[in-house]
């Protein structure tokens, strides 16, 4: 029998401005490597995706940007220094993780709301910040790690990493309310105005803040915003659109310098420009570090 949890650490920065392509995803030297799949099936209304890449012959740390993203993460890291598996929370502005040279990683992206708790934490604690995991499915992470170690392939282990998550675990966020909220914004892009919201739900405006920020640690509207730039991240990586009016208007934008402000707001581009997409390799901390390597 395994012993019992041990009570988690969280880790929490406030970020310096209060307030999808998700942070964590794969890296511009991970594109050629990296592995990208859609959730097992029955999973689709909690998983967002999954995605993994290979440990690399090279040694040492690097900091990697990602973009702000209302949907949390899980993350599980395996190489010769052992196994890791961390929840980082949803990101209310762009920062940056640290990341081993050598080590696999298998992740997973939870939609807004929808991630389980694999911790004893509230969902607020986790905004811009991450927790230490000791068990995942019920299994200490070593037992885990070793399950994974004797797959074949990659594709392999992170389907299984993914499994594991079906009834894993109740959902962190435990208010219906909030739950439906994030529902009802990725449905309408994050184009859902926080009047039509708070009606759909049954609050006043006051009421759906309040709930917001006792359960996601952000307003609606923050929310609104991460969810629509995930979408307008999306629209860029598609190529469907010639020019950045059509997507403006696509995107719900009024016109294409509140597009342009908005994204360069949050992720400190331009998204006309080459390479807006890619989470870059950092030679510095030029912005907050959020989660750290440790052995």
């Amino acid at each position: 029998m395994s012993t019992p949890p041990r009570p988690p650490r969280t880790h929490r920065e406030r970020p310096r401005d209060p307030g999808e392509h998700g942070p964590r995803e794969p890296l511009e030297d991970d594109a050629r490597s990296s592995l990208l799949s859609l959730p097992p099936p029955g999973l689709a209304g909690q998983i967002d995706l999954c995605w993994a890449t290979p440990g690399r012959a090279s040694v040492g740390t690097s900091l990697h940007e990602f973009f702000p993203d209302a949907g949390a993460h899980l993350i599980f890291r395996h190489s010769e220094h052992g196994c890791r598996a961390v929840m980082i929370g949803p990101a209310t502005e762009r920062a940056a993780v640290e990341r081993e040279a050598g080590a696999e990683y298998l992740a997973i992206r939870f939609r807004p709301g929808q991630a389980p708790r694999l911790a004893d934490v509230r969902a607020s604690e986790l905004t811009n910040g991450f927790v230490e995991l000791t068990h995942l499915g019920g299994q200490p992470i070593q037992d885990v790690a070793e399950q994974l170690r004797l797959l074949p392939d990659l594709a392999s282990r992170q389907r299984v990493l993914a499994e594991l998550m079906r009834d894993v675990a109740p959902p962190l966020v435990g208010d219906v309310r909030c739950r439906r909220a994030t529902q009802l914004l990725e449905a309408h892009r994050g184009q859902l105005r926080v009047e039509t919201l708070a009606e759909e739900l049954g609050l006043n405006v006051r009421g759906l803040e309040r709930l917001f920020l006792q359960h996601f640690g952000m307003t609606p509207k923050r929310m609104s915003r991460l969810v629509r730039l995930r979408h307008v991240l999306g629209a860029l990586y598609s190529g469907r659109f010639t020019n950045l009016g059509a997507l403006a208007v696509a995107c719900g934008y009024s016109d294409q310098s509140h597009l342009i402000h908005d994204f360069k707001a949050l992720t400190a581009r331009l998204p006309g420009d080459k390479g807006a997409l890619v989470n870059r390799r950092l030679l510095s901390e030029e912005t907050r570090v959020i989660h750290r390597y440790r052995r």
